[in-house]
């Protein structure tokens, strides 16, 4: 018997801030698009490209639908429906939108032909399926305790590394080719959650692990002695403490004993990270609300 084909996808509720001419607080808006060949209001999403992460579709996809440019931040559900010959399996994060302005509209394209952005009220009866619309009652309850506005930080444990060697000084061991192969693959996953600030151990095999991503937003990497292999728990929490305190959405690139201490000071359960692997976690006000693995 033939196996099931799933086709995974993935997208976002992507919302923005529109203050009103008589609202003192900013009114909540959401992007959804109408797609011509299906005649449906729907979510901005699609297919993943073969080895692509599920964030890097997330973000292409919108940005490809609707001509916006978002950042991840707190995980939505998956959704599972059928499909001709399958299953579509969609994974959607709240994306926050960060461009373009009005100097840049929309173009209609052969995926979509209008977007809008509209309130909760408009979105219920816009939205043409009823997957869409729970999908839409989790972001409303994420938006009444405001956690639809999370902030970002990536914990990474670094990537495989040359063996310890006495010809060697530990500090200075670097990534294996796979390691250095994983730090690109890195790019843009990390991009997709908009991460701006950079941080790492000062071990070479921590640094190089981030450092593409560094580059690539053209950053200078952050050497936190801190959370090195020769740390101990105190330490770890006052760096930690001092990310949370920022607005940036950060990475930090640390070590395999180092990890419990920094899950510990996030209040979130130890994950035991094979090398090049991270957890992404979601907090407001020092508070982590939600994790994901970064695999």
């Amino acid at each position: 018997m033939a196996s099931e084909r799933i086709t995974t996808a993935a997208g976002g509720i992507v919302w923005r801030n529109r203050p009103g001419p008589t609202r003192p607080e900013p009114r909540v808006e959401m992007l959804v698009v109408h797609r011509p060949s299906y005649d449906d209001w729907t979510f901005p999403k699609g297919k993943t490209d073969p080895g692509e992460a599920l964030q890097t579709t997330a973000v292409r996809e919108i940005a490809e639908e609707a001509g916006v440019r978002v950042r991840l931040g707190h995980p939505l559900q998956e959704l599972s429906y059928p499909i001709s010959g399958g299953t579509k399996s969609v994974t959607y994060w709240c994306a926050r939108a960060t461009g373009p302005d009005e100097a840049t509209p929309f173009v209609p394209n052969k995926e979509v032909d209008e977007v809008r952005w509209v309130g909760v009220r408009e979105a219920r009866k816009l939205l043409t399926y009823e997957h869409d619309v729970e999908l839409l009652e989790t972001f409303r309850d994420l938006r009444e305790n405001q956690a639809h506005r999370t902030r970002t930080l990536i914990v990474l444990r670094h990537g495989k590394a040359v063996p310890r060697s006495s010809d060697l000084d530990d500090l200075d061991r670097p990534l294996t080719a796979s390691g250095t192969g994983r730090a690109q693959a890195l790019v843009p996953v990390l991009d997709a959650y908009g991460i701006r600030r950079v941080v790492s151990s000062p071990a070479v095999r921590c640094a190089q692990t981030v450092e593409p991503y560094a580059q690539s937003i053209s950053t200078f990497l952050e050497i936190d002695d801190r959370i090195s292999e020769q740390t101990r728990a105190a330490q770890v929490q006052r760096s930690i403490t001092s990310l949370l305190d920022r607005k940036k959405p950060v990475v930090l690139s640390t070590h395999r004993p180092t990890l419990p201490w920094v899950f510990d000071a996030l209040g979130v359960d130890v994950v035991d990270l094979a090398p090049g692997e991270g957890v992404v976690v979601h907090h407001r006000k020092g508070v982590a609300l939600a994790t994901e693995p970064l695999i």
